[in-house]
């Protein structure tokens, strides 16, 4: 904008616009930021509009429908619900190292297991439950892990505990971004993996990789 304000509208961006004031520095997603400027829109709204906004945005019946079946046979009280699904209107989860705690994997095999299953999400383009379970069981095995040891720190990552309903389950209704962000976060909090320690890793994974396609088309196949 000519007198530099950061919050405008998007006719007001329209109207203002120039190509001249156009800078040719590469540009930067700034989440702080972003963040800053949606708090600026959100505390202009009347308790009314608050209100309908933020039921429209995480309460609406089709958010809530694919989560119901899952919440409702655990809860006793309505006052139970947010506790237990409250994660799936947050975003990415306050996490610590010890949250990861685990009796039989250590934090640095945690931090790989993560990482390889980031990687199996990340080649998935159909994100349903079946797949996201096929890849991440098969890398399980491959990894001789039982799975219930092994989505441990996937519980952790997507829900901020181990004690939620199916970890596959919630990411399918979180979808792959949110999904991704949260495991790619959990990698951060654990203290990530070094540049040696990646292409170790990276070497490593192409072979389990290539495992795991053959299995899937196996399954295929026989389906």
């Amino acid at each position: 904008m000519p007198e530099e304000r950061e919050k405008f509208s998007r006719d007001e961006m329209f109207e203002h616009f120039d190509i001249t004031r156009v800078s040719l520095g590469g540009p930067i997603f700034d989440q702080e930021k972003l963040s800053w400027l949606n708090s600026q829109w959100i505390r202009e709204l009347s308790e009314d509009a608050f209100v309908e906004a933020f039921v429209k945005w995480g309460l609406n019946k089709d958010s809530l429908m694919p989560a119901i079946a899952h919440i409702q046979p655990r809860v006793e009280r309505f006052s139970d619900v947010v506790p237990l699904a409250g994660f799936l209107l947050s975003g990415i989860p306050e996490l610590s190292v010890q949250d990861f705690e685990h009796k039989t994997i250590e934090q640095a095999q945690m931090v790989e297991l993560l990482q390889m299953g980031l990687w199996q999400l990340e080649a998935i383009r159909n994100w349903q439950k079946p797949e996201i379970q096929q890849r991440l069981f098969a890398l399980a095995k491959i990894e001789g892990v039982k799975p219930k040891d092994f989505l441990y720190g996937f519980f952790v990552a997507i829900a901020g505990t181990p004690n939620s309903f199916s970890v596959l389950d919630s990411m399918e209704i979180l979808g792959p971004d949110m999904s991704r962000a949260r495991v790619r976060h959990a990698v951060e909090v654990l203290g990530g993996i070094s540049k040696k320690g990646m292409k170790k890793l990276d070497k490593k994974y192409r072979d389990v990789a290539d495992q795991i396609e053959i299995q899937l088309a196996s399954s295929a196949e026989q389906a």
